[in-house]
């Protein structure tokens, strides 16, 4: 294999749970590749559905006030 080739995928691992799927992939040279992806219809990051989520703080965004 040279280095244009890409390892050939051994093994593939997936598990499920409440907040989403992850994924692992073994590969011939033994590296492993690992990711998680959020449910079905859900957005992989809060801002998406959010534009005023600040992941800094968990304060309202400053135009919300409280009468």
């Amino acid at each position: 294999m040279n280095h244009d080739q890409e390892p050939e995928i051994v093994a593939v691992w997936h598990t499920a749970s409440a907040v989403g799927r992850h994924f692992e992939e073994l590969l011939a040279d033994g590296t492993v590749h690992a990711w998680t992806e959020p449910l079905p219809g859900e957005t992989y990051h809060a801002a998406e559905e959010n534009p005023d989520y600040n992941p800094l703080c968990d304060s309202p965004p400053s135009h919300a006030r409280s009468a």
